[in-house]
């Protein structure tokens, strides 16, 4: 579209040329109200001027025509490279609110799972609530560790002493026993972590660690027994990371990882508890390739006892064999020499005897009798 500074160019021009040729009406009009008729030169010369104005006039009609029209194609040019970029920008901005609602589906759809984890995380805490199921939770986390570091048959779940009390899971080691009792102390757990200022916090984390050092006189005082076979020291499992690394930290006068060293109670994580599973389970390797070595040694103490008996026998076999071999050599020559009499008899031929004589009997040879076969 041509641009309003044309137009008003337009006009004016146009306003110039109006006024030119009213001027010149006019001033005709004058000279004959005075009766004085135009000289043929002046008229020429008007008429010279009316003409040479009107062609500048149309000239530049003409010019404007042709820039304004340059401008229109300009305008008309840059209007669909204009109308091209919207469309395109239409189409990529259709296409990202396309995209944008489908990942507002997808974030509505997160945030559905994140209320339902948020709800099962409410029912979780509610189920904890109740100590038994907190116990149940410690115990079943306690079970799978110790299945998958320990083989069977080196430890019992839910162990009963003579004294009657239970123990959570007993861990059978070559010298002894370790005793491995579930706590999970949350009630005033969850209080120091809702306490608003210090000094709610500090009367939460008192209250949070006499609890935990209850516990501890417990298990000292109930599944520490030489006397049934167990070692002098036993672990309190607590199944929760942030609760475990609540009671390692000090309160005042209230230091329980020095009151439960002071009664040989360990307190273990998953994770520390891990360690010390895998620790033994290596150590029952070692004793297990320790059992086999010795194994191996008494068989080979066996074997060397039949090798004994083996070599006794081949000698007495041999001693044997060569007797034998003599008695054969012996039996050798005297067949040679029964042979060699029974060719000269037969040598010799038969002989007829005499009338009077009786069987003429073979002369005894100077060795003696004959061999027997």
């Amino acid at each position: 579209m041509p641009c309003m500074t044309d137009i008003l160019i337009l006009i004016v021009l146009a306003v110039v040329a109006v006024v030119l040729l009213v001027g010149i009406v006019m001033l005709g009009r004058l000279l004959h109200r005075q009766g004085a008729a135009p000289s043929a030169d002046a008229m020429q010369l008007m008429q010279q001027e009316l003409h040479q104005s009107g062609r500048q006039l149309s000239q530049s009609l003409q010019d404007l025509t042709t820039n304004l029209n340059e401008r229109l194609s300009q305008s008309q040019l840059l209007a669909q490279q204009s109308q091209k970029l919207i469309t395109e920008r239409l189409t990529v901005a259709d296409k990202t609110l396309g995209d944008l609602k489908g990942q507002l589906g997808q974030l509505g759809q997160a945030t559905q799972n994140i209320l339902q984890v948020g709800g099962d995380i409410r029912k979780l805490q509610d189920i904890l609530q109740a100590p038994k199921l907190r116990g149940g939770l410690g115990e079943w986390t306690l079970e799978n560790l110790l299945a998958d570091v320990l083989p069977a048959q080196h430890f019992r779940l839910q162990h009963t002493f003579k004294t009657g009390a239970k123990v959570d899971a007993l861990v059978i080691l070559a010298n002894g026993s370790v005793s491995i009792d579930a706590k999970f102390p949350l009630t005033n757990f969850q209080a120091l972590l809702s306490a608003e200022d210090d000094s709610a916090r500090g009367r939460a984390r008192r209250a949070f660690l006499r609890d935990v050092r209850g516990h501890v006189d417990a298990i000292a005082g109930k599944y520490i027994l030489p006397a049934e076979g167990t070692l002098d020291f036993a672990l309190m499992f607590v199944p929760a990371e942030n609760v475990y690394a609540e009671l390692l930290r000090p309160e005042g006068d209230l230091d329980l990882p020095a009151y439960a060293r002071q009664k040989k109670v360990i307190p273990v994580s998953p994770n520390t508890l891990y360690a010390h599973l895998m620790a033994v389970a290596t150590g029952l390797r070692g004793l297990q390739i320790e059992q086999n070595a010795r194994r191996i040694v008494g068989q080979l103490g066996q074997l060397s006892g039949e090798l004994g008996l083996f070599a006794t026998d081949y000698l007495t076999l041999g001693k044997h064999l060569a007797n034998a071999h003599a008695k054969f050599d012996e039996a050798s020559g005297k067949l040679d020499r029964f042979r060699l009499k029974i060719e000269q008899i037969h040598d010799a031929g038969p002989e007829a005897p005499g009338p009077a004589d009786g069987p003429v009997s073979e002369p005894l040879s100077p060795e003696g009798p004959a061999d027997p076969l």
